[in-house]
């Protein structure tokens, strides 16, 4: 089988898959499969493109050609039926044609990359239109620019964005299906297992949950220092102002936890490091936990927990277990 054709069947699989929902370990298999090949990326983003491009030709037109069908097939016999279908379908192709043309002239994939990093942030990525990207550790997203917009998407972590101003073409992040729209400012994205979270360094940030191509919900215009959560079903789950000298605080290899879960805390430590961790008894999971610690301060976090609570730490170099200090 020819390369390209090779690739493109994979490449609409992967888009077929991603429309129906991925799991965590395809969302894996995929990102593995975007950096094996840069031709890789560029035939994902074309399939992408075009078949969202097709989505909205379809809804745009399939009620109109419905109603038009309907009408001629009462008044015509099942032969000449046939033909009229199939003059409606030659008519669509020449459409969904002559847009496709129109996309290659304006739509055309300018630039792509992948920015992945593992336990160790990446820090001040240069694009090619002069933003900047950072982002924590265990981060994955996907970068695609075109003639008329300028696309990140967010499968995996956080990352600070410094979005150079482009009044001609904006800066969309995709976090799932919310959406994060500017022209030029800083601001960090978080995409979690359940949610996405916006802070506000500088500038003005447009935020929504892209229910459909054509409808947008619960959008939001953020200014600095404003911090919004998505559900990724797009409800709003929190809405507040922060102290913007917090945003990002892994840029400096720190963590900042405010009356946060202690699986949190851990969570975020497991990022910076290769040990697993688990706990003795599912309770201990929500014990609070308030402070700020170096990203290299599990030890030290550790030892501070022992003093806060009455836990026992059990730990090796592979795994750590927290669990209750037996009671004499």
């Amino acid at each position: 089988m020819n390369i390209d054709v090779k690739i493109k069947e994979e490449a609409t699989f992967w888009v077929t898959c991603e429309k129906e929902g991925l799991s965590a370990f395809q969302k894996e298999e995929l990102h593995h499969w975007l950096a094996q090949n840069p031709l890789h990326v560029k035939a994902y983003q074309r399939i992408r493109t075009i078949y969202s491009m097709s989505q909205s030709l379809l809804k745009e037109n399939a009620e109109q050609l419905s109603i038009t069908a309907h009408k001629e097939a009462q008044k015509i016999k099942l032969f000449e039926k046939t033909k009229y279908f199939a003059r409606v379908a030659t008519i669509l192709l020449v459409i969904s044609v002559g847009t496709f043309g129109i996309y290659d002239t304006v739509y055309a994939l300018k630039f792509t990359d992948i920015l992945s990093s593992d336990t160790h942030p990446l820090l001040t990525h240069v694009l090619p239109d002069g933003s900047r990207i950072s982002c924590d550790a265990k981060t994955n997203m996907r970068v695609a620019f075109y003639a008329n917009k300028r696309v990140v998407t967010l499968d995996k972590g956080a990352a600070m964005f410094e979005v150079a101003k482009d009044a001609k073409r904006a800066f969309i992040i995709q976090s799932d299906k919310i959406n994060i729209e500017v022209v030029g400012t800083k601001f960090e994205v978080i995409h979690a297992d359940d949610s996405t979270t916006i802070n506000v360094e500088e500038g003005i940030v447009r935020t929504y949950y892209d229910a459909s191509w054509r409808e947008k919900k619960n959008e939001v215009l953020l200014l600095k220092a404003d911090s919004i959560t998505y559900t990724h079903e797009g409800v709003v789950r929190h809405y507040a102002k922060i102290n913007p000298t917090k945003i990002a605080l892994w840029r400096d290899n720190l963590i900042n936890f405010n009356q946060v879960t202690l699986k949190h805390a851990m969570d975020e430590f497991a990022k910076y490091t290769t040990i697993a961790y688990s706990f003795g008894e599912p309770e201990l999971e929500n014990y609070v936990i308030t402070g700020e610690f170096s990203s290299n301060q599990l030890d030290i976090f550790l030892q501070n927990l022992t003093k806060i609570y009455p836990l026992k730490i059990a730990k090796n170099d592979e795994k750590i277990v927290i669990s209750k200090k037996s009671q004499k």
